[in-house]
């Protein structure tokens, strides 16, 4: 309900509480002229009052408005009370015309107080639902830098890697090289264009994650094979760009180009209880043979998903059963 239906209904209730209680001390007249005196008398201190405590630009101007609109507003609504009640100006004077004056100061500070305090009271609310809503954008503003700097981490640290290889293979295998560079500078374009997005989804993820395949499968040849096992209704799903790729670098690096006869990766996902399961498995040499569950890119990601999901996410690196190891990834669906 609008606060000034609230404020309304209030002095309402208060007016004809007033005149009740005057009525049983035998004060005034009978309830119905106690009742329009009360009314008059109530609103007519109710409405300059309600409005100099809204306008007022300083707390001098808002105490000298409120006791104005006391004395002047207990004035004319005894004035207008006991004229409407039938009492002619020749009773204003008389000791019913006192009682209601008296009436109409006490009501008139008592309320003037209580419209006060609520008015105030609302203020402060409203002032920490700004100081709330500024406090939250500065740390969505936090949040946000942090997740461009930690991504910013990420794609310096795959580039430099790439070039050193384009670097070797030049002088070795130029065909090859030169498709390398074209899949990198797809991959740059794909890059790019996404991080400039408000949002990404996991289809997205899933066409980097091929780009950035394409690339590490010509610098291991043969060694590297990979499948993708993700439902479609799925790719549409919010993701964070460039959430998975530190560990599908982490798997290769770590797991899959040390062994020699190379391995197989496979990402998958699923949701499973309002909770979106990614899980990049590889057959490589394990986390006992020299793989790394610690390493760069791994902490790269812990760090961005305290920052996007703080406690409701996670991040488990382990042995896999077949041989190598499985990073499972979990966010809020």
């Amino acid at each position: 309900m609008p606060r000034l239906a609230v404020h309304t209904a209030l002095v309402l209730l208060i007016n004809t509480l007033i005149a009740a209680f005057l009525t049983a001390i035998g004060v005034g007249g009978d309830f119905a002229g106690n009742l329009i005196v009360s009314h008059c008398i109530g609103f007519a201190i109710y409405i300059p009052c309600i409005t100099v405590i809204r306008l007022a630009p300083n707390r001098t101007v808002l105490l000298a408005g409120i006791a104005l609109s006391v004395i002047l507003g207990s004035a004319f609504g005894a004035l207008a009370g006991l004229t409407l009640s039938g009492h002619g100006p020749e009773q204003w004077s008389s000791q019913a015309g006192l009682q209601a004056l008296l009436i109409g100061l006490m009501f008139g500070v008592g309320v003037s107080y209580l419209f006060y305090a609520r008015e105030r009271m609302a203020k402060l609310e409203n002032e920490l639902r700004v100081r709330e809503l500024r406090r939250m954008e500065s740390e969505k503003a936090q949040v946000e830098t942090q997740l461009r700097m930690l991504q910013a981490q990420i794609e310096p640290h795959f580039l430099f890697n790439t070039l050193a290889n384009l670097s070797a293979l030049i002088r070795t295998d130029a065909a090859t090289a030169e498709r390398m560079l074209a899949d990198l500078i797809r991959y740059l374009r794909a890059t790019l264009q996404r991080t400039r997005e408000a949002e990404s989804t996991l289809g997205d993820e899933m066409e980097l994650l091929r780009n950035y395949l394409d690339i590490l499968g010509l610098r291991l040849g043969g060694r590297l094979r990979w499948t993708f096992d993700v439902p479609d209704e799925l790719l549409v799903r919010r993701f964070p760009l460039m959430l998975l790729q530190p560990l599908v670098e982490n798997a290769v690096t770590h797991g899959i180009e040390p062994k020699v006869s190379g391995g197989e990766l496979r990402i998958a996902a699923r949701l499973d209880e309002g909770r979106l399961r990614l899980a990049v498995a590889d057959t490589g040499v394990g986390l006992r043979e020299g793989g790394s569950g610690t390493g760069f890119g791994l902490e790269n990601v812990r760090q961005r998903l305290r920052a996007l999901f703080g406690e409701a996410a996670s991040l488990d690196v382990r042995e896999n059963s077949g041989g190598g190891v499985v990073a499972t990834l979990e966010i809020p669906a």
